[in-house]
């Protein structure tokens, strides 16, 4: 399951080309090989629009989702020195399979993955192509039929384009979902994994078809766990960690379970997300924040990049409580209740220059888009407390902490509570 490049050309039509990416065996394992030395990726998640703060962080590759307006993605990142892996997004096996084995609809998916591999394939900041991601790859016993589709699809992209490897991205480290892939898409140049609370177990889980299987791999995603990991309130919503537990969580979870796979056929990994997005909370997987301000946890990603021990400049806190309660109390309160909440920090931190600011926002999951933000609460901050009125609709929200200092860093939590009316009882 390997793709060794042939690259063949003058050196005025070399400079015009991509540069030649393959994988290489060698005593000590797999290794990505790009302009002819060994490259190890040490890449992010990213939105497009953060590529320079990625470079200036001391990262190296990132990993783009769609092929919209690619060329200027490319073209950004060739000037700031770093590769683009490229997701060509594809219909999923579990609920979209038709579009490969109906001839019309995949004659479509064809024309399109063939128009972005010709119109991109001879860039030369384009790493890999990652085809599908999250796909629920079909194992062994499901409908295998689609899969012959897929493979004609990785076929014409090696193909058109000798020069970089193709993946596609599964989800944790699912030994029966690896082996299916290894058998039946073995074109495939290596597999790729998107992993976060159990990557504390990744290795351990594919250790048993190691005999099979122990190809070269990328995580493709990875960072602190995911709202479906996480503890959850009476009503059913996840509780999210504050911004300093996340960034600790980042830096064990690097240097315990990243590190030690470098032997291991890991060809590198990428930190998610690496730019803002709204998935349960705007800030669970978000590394930035309003007007561009960075978590900690890129100080920590910076710090390992750069092979540095920086002390962190921006604020940390410990946690936030409300009317003396916190997230794992399941917080109900009245409609247009007075309620106290209070921030309680490090011992470390000093808050002088200390910016605080609050806000209300309407409970929301990632398929329901954005989360409103409530207005008219009639905050009133004293130090570390504030005071406000919750809001007069039933319902769950979510109440918002965000800290900034002088520096371009910020922090911020966020507690859950459950307005509950008792108008109607008797």
């Amino acid at each position: 399951m390997l793709l060794i490049a042939v690259f063949s050309c003058g050196p005025e039509e070399c400079e015009k080309h991509s540069a030649s990416v393959h994988i290489e065996e060698t005593e000590e394992g797999y290794r990505l090989i790009r302009n002819g030395k060994p490259y190890f990726i040490n890449g992010a998640a990213a939105e497009k629009t953060y590529l320079k703060e990625l470079k200036e962080a001391g990262a190296n590759t990132a990993r783009i989702y769609d092929t919209i307006n690619l060329k200027r993605t490319l073209d950004q990142a060739q000037l700031l020195d770093l590769a683009i892996v490229a997701d060509i997004p594809m219909p999923k096996f579990n609920n979209a399979s038709e579009y490969y084995v109906n001839d019309s609809l995949f004659g479509l998916v064809k024309t399109n993955v063939k128009r972005v591999v010709m119109q991109h394939r001879n860039h030369p900041a384009l790493l890999y192509w990652n085809l599908g991601n999250e796909l629920y790859y079909p194992y062994f016993h499901q409908d295998t039929e689609p899969i012959s589709r897929y493979n004609e699809l990785i076929d014409m992209i090696h193909e058109l384009d000798p020069n970089h490897p193709v993946s596609t991205t599964t989800i944790g480290a699912n030994k029966l979902r690896v082996l299916s892939i290894e058998a039946m898409s073995p074109q495939l140049d290596f597999i790729s994994f998107n992993s976060f609370g159990v990557l504390s177990m990744f290795s351990s889980k594919l250790k048993p078809i190691t005999p099979i299987w122990d190809g070269p791999h990328v995580i493709t995603e990875w960072g602190v766990n995911g709202p479906w990991e996480a503890e959850v309130t009476a009503w059913d919503v996840p509780i999210e960690e504050t911004s300093t537990k996340k960034a600790e969580q980042v830096r064990e979870r690097y240097k315990s379970y990243l590190e030690p796979i470098k032997n291991e056929g890991s060809l590198g990994s990428f930190i998610f997300y690496w730019g803002k997005k709204n998935e349960y909370t705007p800030s669970w997987y978000s590394l930035f924040g309003p007007n561009r301000l960075k978590t900690e946890a890129i100080h920590e990603m910076t710090n390992i990049w750069k092979n540095q021990n920086r002390p962190f400049p921006g604020p940390q806190l410990e946690y936030i409580m409300l009317n003396q309660k916190g997230a794992k109390d399941d917080i109900v309160l009245a409609p247009e209740e007075t309620a106290v909440t209070e921030i309680f920090f490090t011992e470390e931190m000093k808050t002088e220059n200390l910016e605080v600011r609050w806000e209300i926002r309407k409970e929301s999951w990632f398929q329901f888009g954005i989360s409103e933000v409530i207005a008219d609460t009639g905050f009133r901050i004293e130090g570390n407390k504030m005071t406000f009125k919750t809001p007069a609709d039933e319902g769950p929200y979510r109440l918002f902490l965000y800290l900034t200092n002088s520096t371009d860093y910020y922090a911020t939590a966020n507690i859950p509570f459950f307005v509950l009316s008792t108008a109607d009882e008797k």
